[in-house]
């Protein structure tokens, strides 16, 4: 919310065990949802702006662009052409670098100070290399985008050679500034604070509740 206030842009993606099957769709789910999010929160006029400088921006690519990213036609109705519209299967059939190195274009020219893009992706034990490899595209873009990544993970799914691990050793390498944050689960007391908090109860009177719900 505080991103929003700022004037900022929060875009989200949770992976699920169906994820490795179409290993880029939610990266590329979570930019779609950008599109929609900088069509809501703009003017006419500023959305006019933006199309034009992607216009220049990609030029021919422009076609590339809108097969890996459908919803960018909201930005511009002539961002759809007939061979992007033919296209199965969108930027899942496409090379990740390729992918990785478009999608990076496009959050240099819509992130900025003023409009950070903070991208938050959930489950990331389900998410395979080839996803997180776009990733570590997007962070370690040096020439220009603003962006914020949060990622979790539930680190009893995940085994010592996952491919977040490696993202991470990339990530540092790239001199990309990290923070890794280990959380824990509720013990019996704070278990049932939270729950005499939602029912507005006294502690004392939860303690038997929450011996089940521990």
């Amino acid at each position: 919310a505080r991103v929003n206030v700022v004037g900022g842009y929060v875009i989200k993606h949770k992976f699920d065990a169906l994820s490795q099957e179409r290993s880029l769709s939610g990266v590329i789910s979570a930019v779609n949802q950008l599109c929609l999010v900088l069509k809501d929160r703009n003017t006419p006029p500023k959305i006019a702006l933006l199309a034009n400088k992607l216009r220049d921006e990609f030029g021919a690519d422009i076609a590339l662009l809108a097969r890996i990213v459908k919803n960018v036609k909201v930005l511009s109705p002539e961002f759809v052409s007939p061979a992007a519209a033919e296209e199965a299967g969108g930027g899942d059939k496409m090379n990740a670098r390729s992918v990785g190195f478009t999608l990076s274009r496009f959050m240099r020219l819509v992130s900025s100070p003023k409009h950070p893009v903070m991208l938050f992706l959930d489950d990331l034990q389900w998410a395979d290399d080839t996803a997180l490899d776009v990733i570590h595209t997007f962070l370690s873009d040096k020439i220009g985008s603003c962006m914020f990544f949060v990622g979790t993970y539930r680190d009893n799914e995940v085994h010592a050679g996952h491919a977040v691990f490696d993202l991470m050793k990339k990530l540092e390498s790239s001199h990309v500034p990290t923070n890794k944050v280990s959380l824990t689960g509720l013990d019996r007391e704070d278990l049932n604070t939270m729950i005499s908090d939602a029912l507005c109860l006294y502690p004392r009177i939860c303690k038997s509740l929450s011996e089940v719900v521990m």
